[in-house]
């Protein structure tokens, strides 16, 4: 927390269906001097979207409506190019639908200004007025402009706001009693003050959003650790979806083309789930980040039987970091890359292969030796975008760690996966992390970023 200068954080920890660890540190307003206690309420962000996603599930399984539905059957008024988006595409984020608030690189986003209230008309005019970004289906990139659409459709067809079906279908018979959705029009018992740091590297007020903007399908939920542990509980226990519902979730959609949808750097994505393994386990999550003011981490590790959350009053911070450690500590084969020291005598022959995969990338001239042809297949404008080389930057890359599998049967894109090898990278004055999945006859699979 020092480190980052994190105001207020709180977490707890559950395993086996039980919290058994929790802890508020800090302050949830630096100017009154107030401190973080377990009650106090932060916002989660997108993790929203895995209450909205549950919600249209529900909606499903009371035959209101269907995933393949499209979704001009629910708004008037769409032009022509959206009638192929269907309910599955904004869960999984393949509409093509430009995001509201330019949170995935390279490709056009809708440029309002976030303190506007705006009607649920006047969202999707603006949305549908403007050109989609790929053709539904195409393509992945993650657009919260998807979420705010389905909280309409929630509302359209339950007959009830967005926040009160939630309160009704989920919170209440799951008695989380301290979640609800944020209303910047009401004073708020308990709630975390918001803060970002600036140019200078100091703490200032989170920015204002309307209320329009914090209430919606993508985010807008406050919260603490308890009642979201009683939401990871109740998921093991089947409380609200059943087993067969959880697995379509959590099951990485598809591509038109048959392809699983890749997000940034490896992660798969479900319907509002981010899908993807750390360290060679199974990880099930969702991270979230509001502009005015806050962070926050969700993760499953379901063969372990236990699941983190984390949430604090700064944007950005990384709390992803803090979650996986804690993880770390129950079971130490989950701590953070970050944690991890290089074995004397550890095999760096694999280094210079990775400086040729991301310079392969980043110039569209990938050295196909170096990689499976999945991994070859995958490669997309973002990812390019993404390793795009700056000659004028000295980037460094060096062996942190390897997990080798052994008997662990992992797969990635159908390819068996011999070791994971972890690389720091330093670019600037910035330290991010590779992993790297190797098969049994040395070729890259996939890769994922830290």
């Amino acid at each position: 927390m020092k480190a980052q200068q994190i105001p207020g954080l709180s977490y707890a920890i559950i395993r086996n269906g039980k919290i058994i660890y929790s802890g508020a540190y800090g302050l949830a307003n630096v100017e009154l001097k107030a401190p973080v206690t377990m009650h106090t309420l932060f916002s989660i962000g997108s993790i929203g979207k895995t209450f909205t996603s549950s919600a249209i599930m529900l909606l499903q399984k009371e035959g209101k409506l269907s995933l393949t539905d499209p979704i001009n059957k629910y708004f008037d008024s769409l032009p022509d190019t959206w009638k192929n988006i269907t309910i599955k595409n904004l869960l999984s984020h393949t509409s093509g639908i430009k995001d509201y608030a330019h949170d995935f690189p390279g490709y056009p986003f809708i440029e309002k200004d976030r303190k506007q209230e705006y009607t649920e008309t006047q969202f999707i005019q603006m949305a549908a007025s403007l050109p989609l970004n790929f053709n539904p289906g195409e393509r992945w990139a993650y657009s919260n402009s998807n979420f705010v659409l389905l909280g309409f459709i929630i509302h359209k067809l339950s007959g009830k706001p967005l926040p009160e079906f939630m309160k009704e279908k989920i919170f209440d018979p799951l008695r989380m009693n301290e979640t609800r959705y944020i209303n910047v029009r009401e004073v708020i018992s308990n709630r975390a003050s918001g803060y970002l740091l600036d140019d200078d590297n100091k703490l200032v007020p989170g920015l204002y959003v309307s209320n329009f903007f914090s209430t919606t399908g993508d985010m807008g939920i406050i919260t603490t650790p308890v009642d979201m542990a009683k939401w990871s509980i109740a998921l093991d226990n089947e409380r609200i979806l059943d087993k067969q519902t959880l697995k379509q979730m959590w099951t990485p959609a598809k591509l038109n083309n048959g392809l699983e949808v890749i997000g940034l750097v490896g992660n798969n994505y479900g319907l509002g789930w981010f899908l993807g393994d750390h360290r060679g386990h199974t990880e099930i999550g969702h991270g979230g980040s509001f502009i005015s003011g806050y962070t926050a981490c969700f993760l499953r590790f379901d063969e372990l039987n236990l699941a983190v959350i984390v949430v604090c009053n700064l944007n950005p911070s990384n709390v992803a970091w803090i979650s996986y450690n804690l993880a770390g500590f129950l079971a130490p084969e989950l701590k953070g890359v970050d944690q991890l020291k290089t074995k004397p005598n550890a095999d760096t022959s694999f280094n210079q292969n990775i400086h040729t995969l991301l310079d392969g990338i980043g110039n569209d001239n990938l050295d196909t030796s170096l990689v499976t042809a999945s991994f070859k297949q995958r490669i997309n404008p973002i990812t390019k975008i993404l390793f795009k080389p700056d000659p004028s930057v000295q980037t460094s890359i060096s062996l942190v760690y390897s997990d080798k599998m052994n008997n662990k049967n992992l797969e990635r894109y159908g390819m068996q996966i011999q070791k994971i090898n972890y690389y720091k990278v330093k670019i600037r004055n910035e330290t991010h992390y590779l992993a790297i999945y190797i098969t049994p006859n040395n070729k890259i699979a996939d890769m994922r970023g830290y």
